[in-house]
């Protein structure tokens, strides 16, 4: 009997795994500055996760039992914990990005290894340049305060929080803030998570959907034909991530509390991705 429940638990591990993967995936997504994509990176599930949104057609049961759990973190993430992260932002905002620092660094050297596998070449050199940069400039992007027609608005909000979830190292927070439309997104999360849907989050979807399948076909085919390539774009925006975190953290006034405690914090980050990573391959094999 004590096999069977010990059988039952390490069966399920990956699953409580994805679980945790996902809720940490779906806090970074409503945090300036932070890329969810990036922490599914840094967690190891991005490349796949692409891969499975790239041929919905073709979706076996245990891609559903991936995206379901994963997805379910994710939701809880946004629509409950973020409450809690929300709070932490405001009362000691320097500890908390230095923990999601430490989560992306704790995944940095399974990206490098990625692209030693591939080998290293001068292009990877000038593509870290051209994503480094990219990043850095659209976070830093002043506010825009772009408005369209209600409809199409919604539909591009789609569109643009499609890109910021595939594409690593885009803050999608930062870009809505840039563009005017935060309080338009956390309307529509705050709608999804209250399972409150209307017209304007069928349109969303449409919009999320169409982009989020196109986008990753791109993505999926520039890893299985690029892995180098691919793999620098995605240190580069690791790295452009971090130094835009280090300079909103440092920006902010913080006491000598919060800069132990942040410093704990950014240890203990580093460490829970590479064992939270590490737990994952062992009940995945």
């Amino acid at each position: 009997m004590v096999y069977y429940y010990f059988f039952i638990i390490y069966f399920n591990m990956k699953y409580i795994m994805l679980l945790c993967k996902g809720l940490i995936i779906g806090i970074a997504k409503i945090i300036p500055g932070v890329s969810g994509a990036i922490i599914a990176m840094s967690f190891g599930v991005y490349e796949r996760l692409v891969s499975i949104m790239s041929k919905p057609t073709k979706i076996r049961l245990n891609d559903l039992k991936f995206l379901f759990f994963l997805l379910v973190g994710a939701a809880i993430g946004v629509g409950v914990i973020s409450k809690g992260v929300k709070w932490c932002l405001n009362e000691m905002y320097f500890s908390t990005m230095l923990l999601f620092s430490g989560l992306i660094i704790g995944g940095l050297s399974d990206v490098i290894d990625g692209i030693k596998k591939d080998g290293f070449r001068v292009t990877n050199i000038l593509v870290f340049i051209i994503c480094f940069s990219l990043v850095y400039y659209l976070v830093n992007l002043n506010s825009l305060s772009i408005s369209l027609n209600n409809n199409f608005l919604f539909f591009f909000i789609g569109i643009i929080e499609s890109l910021t979830t595939v594409i690593p190292g885009i803050s999608g927070t930062a870009i809505f803030m840039a563009f005017g439309w935060y309080e338009q997104l956390l309307d529509i999360f705050d709608k999804m998570t209250s399972f409150n849907f209307d017209i304007t989050i069928l349109i969303f979807l449409l919009g999320f959907i169409i982009s989020t399948v196109m986008v990753s076909k791109f993505i999926t085919w520039l890893f299985n034909s690029f892995k180098s390539i691919a793999y620098t774009g995605v240190l580069a925006f690791m790295i452009s991530s971090l130094l835009i975190m280090g300079e909103k953290a440092f920006s902010y006034s913080f006491s000598i509390f919060d800069f132990i405690l942040g410093i704990f914090l950014f240890i203990v980050g580093i460490i829970g991705t590479k064992k939270i990573n590490y737990l994952f391959s062992k009940f995945s094999n």
